[in-house]
């Protein structure tokens, strides 16, 4: 059941859904237009704050979950499994393959307590999260590890098929496995997974598109607003994946790159006039600039990051759901973050 959608229960017509959640729908996948990710859960974030986190996401309107069998050093998985018991049908549920899972010796795993709890102390948060900052590995993939990390998922998620499963950190060397590639047409062939995709970095998804893979039917990628070949994905998706941008924040500089460019264009004489008051409206107006640039002119289908706080979330939410932006205001800030303006 979509958000906000309507059911009859007894001859009445009552609400499915709290939240008005803004839709997306690709082929016959229908989803939230943001998505609630599970990176953080059962590493930086536990158990109860995670689960309360998903429920608010979900009493918003969001019903696309992602996780991965790595997350979590292998125990997010579960944790999402527990969440969607009863709720499973009305999600969205997207997991990966191909990042070993990093197992907690219970030395680690007091550690990771402590790092959690840093998190909460004013002044260290961002101190942690930025010497945690590397490049990501490339994943591995076989035949036979697919299948087993599929009925794992399978398991820990409590379900009989996953919406979309990822090839995690995928390369493009993983596009001429065939043996990965017939793997993944028997898994959708069986109805274990409805959909699958890669998890990559841009130049692996761009790849992708020129080769077009049979199997591939979703990618998920990076969604940097000064990106040009992001912002091409969407006009050149002839194969209709589903696109998914991830980390649409990115960096606390990039943060500070976006903020500059419409700082600089609410005082650009040569912008509409009504376009410049817009771009004084202070952070929601940020927000609604970067969200609605990748779901409205980039083409995404939607955007996923971690909003394990309330009033992240509801901001978020707000600025896709409001919008003040037309099309044609996002398109031309756009044009300026391409250095196109």
């Amino acid at each position: 059941m979509g958000n906000g959608g309507l059911v009859v229960q007894g001859g009445q017509i009552e609400r499915a859904r709290m939240g008005s959640m803004i839709e997306s729908v690709c082929g016959k996948l229908r989803t939230s237009a943001l998505g609630f990710g599970c990176g953080s859960v059962m590493g930086r974030v536990g158990r109860g704050a995670s689960l309360r986190a998903m429920g608010e996401a979900w009493e918003n309107g969001i019903t696309l979950f992602d996780t991965a069998r790595s997350y979590g050093f292998g125990e997010a998985e579960g944790v999402l499994g527990e969440f969607l018991r009863g709720k499973r049908e009305g999600a969205v549920v997207a997991t990966k393959y191909g990042m070993p899972v990093q197992r907690q010796s219970g030395v680690r795993r007091l550690a990771v307590g402590v790092v959690r709890s840093a998190f909460n102390v004013p002044g260290i948060r961002g101190l942690v999260r930025g010497k945690g900052a590397r490049a990501a590995a490339a994943g591995e993939f076989s035949a036979a590890g697919l299948r087993e990390s599929v009925e794992t998922s399978l398991r820990e998620l409590r379900t009989d098929y996953l919406d979309i499963l990822f090839l995690h950190e995928a390369t493009e060397a993983v596009l001429y496995d065939a043996e990965v590639m017939d793997a993944l047409e028997g898994l959708l062939s069986s109805g274990k997974i409805l959909r699958a995709g890669l998890y990559a970095g841009e130049d692996v998804i761009d790849r992708a598109m020129k080769l077009t893979p049979k199997p591939i039917g979703a990618a998920q990628f990076g969604a940097d607003p000064f990106s040009a070949l992001v912002a091409g994905f969407g006009i050149r998706n002839k194969l209709e994946l589903m696109l998914i941008g991830n980390h649409p924040f990115g960096s606390e500089e990039r943060m500070k790159r976006f903020k500059s460019v419409l700082a600089a264009a609410s005082v650009d004489e040569s912008v509409p006039g009504e376009l410049r008051e817009k771009l004084k409206g202070g952070e929601q107006i940020v927000l609604e600039a970067l969200l609605g640039i990748g779901l409205k002119v980039a083409g995404l289908h939607a955007l996923v990051f971690s909003m394990m706080r309330k009033d992240h979330l509801e901001a978020n939410v707000r600025a896709v759901e409001k919008c003040r932006f037309s099309v044609a205001e996002l398109k031309l800030i756009q044009g300026r973050l391409l250095g196109q303006g």
